[in-house]
């Protein structure tokens, strides 16, 4: 225990030793040094200057106190850059003087060969409020459909930042949503994107509404077919005088479709008498894909032409009788 006890006291008389000579020797080193500026006036930015957050300072003093700056982060100095008076235009070289050095506790300093140019850009602080535009990539699985338009919120927001990332800047973009993985829609939280890294947007973040929908097909049978003939013109007939009609569309929706929401009809207009084949035009409702019409075309009598014992039709898109 005696030995133990000696050595645990040469150990301690051997640091207060190191310390005191560490205290009163002088060194000179390169260290690093945190950057502040001030001076800047009100509603002015550098935001977007080439500023590191610290410079190589070459500095003079107890080698106790900068091991403390080194191992424990112990403020011994800044070099502070006092843009007072300067006003916004282009960007400039700063150049770091000894006069920029504050140290606290240190014998001197110096700029360190280390030291670059500062490159600063003065530019006027705006605020504006910009739409958001919602991005969207590749489209929905076969079986699904948007209810209603794809939606996000909020529509706008603040964006604030040095005047000169504004031009142009009409809106803000929404992270890519990929349609093919929306599955079943709902809300989804997307990252706001900002042109520029010195531009703060609030928020900075929105929620996209996706009302989705699924997909089914259904055909409606037995749709009147409607001749459109202009007045003064003979009766016309049509034969078959109804129509098949397949569609596609958002399941909820086509479940309580009804026939009279579509529209089978066949322009006329002021064909002479005779026997024609013309394919039918259907009206249905915007949500709506029209897949299939059965028949495609169908056989027009307008007024009492007589009727040969075989019908052989010409082109139909020319409208062209039978002979």
């Amino acid at each position: 225990m005696n030995r133990l006890g000696l050595k645990i006291s040469c150990l301690l008389a051997a640091i207060v030793i190191w310390i005191q000579v560490a205290a009163t020797s002088v060194v000179e080193q390169d260290i690093m040094m945190p950057l502040r500026v001030t001076g800047l006036q009100s509603g002015l930015t550098i935001a977007g200057s080439d500023l590191p957050a610290e410079i190589p300072v070459r500095v003079r003093g107890s080698k106790l106190r900068l091991l403390r700056h080194d191992y424990f982060n112990k403020f011994v100095g800044e070099v502070l850059i006092n843009l007072a008076g300067r006003n916004p235009g282009p960007a400039f070289v700063y150049p770091v003087d000894v006069s920029d050095i504050l140290t606290d506790g240190l014998d001197d300093a110096a700029v360190s060969h280390l030291t670059k140019p500062l490159l600063i850009h003065i530019d006027q602080e705006t605020s504006r409020r910009l739409p958001v535009r919602l991005v969207l990539v590749n489209k929905l699985p076969q079986d699904r459909a948007f209810l209603e338009e794809p939606s996000v919120t909020p529509d706008s927001v603040m964006v604030t930042g040095p005047a000169r990332y504004f031009d142009p800047l009409p809106e803000i973009m929404t992270t890519p949503l990929d349609l093919g993985r929306a599955g079943t829609g709902g809300d989804v939280e997307l990252d706001l994107s900002a042109p520029s890294p010195y531009l703060l947007l609030e928020p900075d973040h929105a929620l996209a509404s996706l009302p989705v929908g699924v997909i089914e097909e259904r055909t409606l049978a037995n749709i009147p077919v409607i001749s459109l003939v202009d007045a003064g013109r003979p009766e016309v007939g049509v034969s078959p005088p109804v129509a098949s009609v397949t569609v596609r569309g958002v399941a909820d929706s086509l479940r309580t479709l009804t026939r009279d929401r579509l529209l089978v009809t066949i322009s006329v207009g002021d064909r002479p008498v005779g026997v024609y084949r013309l394919p039918g035009h259907v009206d249905f409702p915007s949500w709506l894909t029209l897949l299939d019409v059965d028949p495609s075309e169908f056989l027009v009598i307008v007024g009492n032409p007589p009727l040969p014992d075989a019908v052989a039709g010409r082109d139909s898109s020319s409208g062209d009788s039978f002979e």
